[in-house]
């Protein structure tokens, strides 16, 4: 039987979150975010124009083009504060409100793998372009935890408001529509 060297694991999971870290900074620096800590994670919520995506249809990938209406895409990035690494099995709910604090859109966020850096995201409409409020929530995560010191993380889930962030309409290229 081999013996666990935990220092290795340590390192090897910094590291993990290290990458991770990096590409959601590029990230940061082509859109527009806010980011903050909350309990035991840290949440970027990041805005850019509406965009498609591979879906499975009848058993294969198909790409689908957002309905003409969707204007922006919002993503968003649930890391572990303590290693920087992804966070995968939430069911995040987001809240979009105005300037005037009117509900503009509510919607789920499902997972996105993408080659670059996965997260939660969704095609919706804007009114306009403009600053808004974005209240994040998801349950604890239900998955099982290794470790039994570090383990005992994400006991709570989140029910936080982020903003204002910028919001942009527009539409990125999707070849013919």
């Amino acid at each position: 039987m081999k013996i666990e060297d935990n220092a290795k694991k340590i390192k090897l999971a910094e590291e993990q979150g290290n990458a991770l870290n990096a590409a959601a900074d590029y990230m940061k620096g082509m859109d527009n975010y806010v980011e903050k800590e909350v309990e035991d994670y840290i949440i970027s919520v990041v805005s850019e124009e509406a965009e498609g995506t591979y879906q499975f249809q009848d058993g294969e990938l198909k790409w689908h083009v957002p309905p003409k209406e969707f204007n922006t895409h919002m993503e968003i990035l649930v890391r572990n504060k303590h290693d920087k690494r992804f966070i995968p099995c939430l069911k995040i709910s987001a809240k979009v409100f105005d300037e005037n604090d009117n509900l503009v859109e509510e919607k789920e966020f499902p997972f996105f793998w993408h080659p670059f850096l996965n997260h939660y995201g969704a095609n919706f409409k804007i009114p306009k372009e403009g600053k808004y409020t974005i209240e994040v929530n998801f349950p604890a995560p239900e998955f099982p935890r290794h470790d039994e010191i570090k383990g005992k993380r994400f006991e709570k889930g989140v029910n936080e408001k982020f903003g204002p962030l910028a919001l942009e309409a527009g539409r990125k290229p999707h070849g013919p529509e």
